[in-house]
């Protein structure tokens, strides 16, 4: 697709391998920043509709914070809401593949939602990828019961 003369990627499909440059500014990855901390008070004071709005609210400025992406994926979980959570844990790690939390979180939404298969094949990527990841660790005996 063109546009002002200039060549875009703009429909790239799903799960494309090519990865788009971050066109967030300094500023509002700052902003993103706060709101991602605040989802985290919010959480931790048991807020969590409220902590899923304010990461909400980060990634709407910044929507290549994997960090963000995990912690909607969590949030999701604590209000049961296991698929959304599952699709925020996978799309964290199509940023990442390599952060633990995030893979530790799919594991944790494939229990629940009964695919122990999937779940501890997440558990174990989490594993090998940090073999002292204490989540994980204590994941793994649950789902091997």
């Amino acid at each position: 697709m063109w546009i002002r003369g200039r060549r875009t990627n703009r429909f790239l499909l799903p799960g494309s391998k090519r990865k788009r440059k971050s066109m967030v500014s300094e500023e509002q990855k700052k902003q993103a920043q706060f709101w991602l901390e605040y989802s985290q008070q919010l959480s931790g004071a048991i807020r969590y509709i409220e902590a899923l709005a304010a990461v909400e609210r980060a990634l709407v400025l910044d929507d290549s914070s994997v960090a963000a992406w995990y912690a909607k994926g969590t949030y999701l979980a604590m209000a049961a809401r296991y698929d959304e959570a599952l699709t925020a844990f996978e799309h964290a790690l199509s940023l990442d593949e390599m952060y633990v939390p995030a893979w530790d979180g799919k594991a944790w939404a494939l229990g629940i939602l009964g695919r122990k298969d999937e779940a501890l094949a997440a558990v174990n990527r989490a594993l090998e990828l940090n073999p002292e990841y204490f989540d994980a660790l204590k994941r793994k005996k649950r789902l091997e019961l």
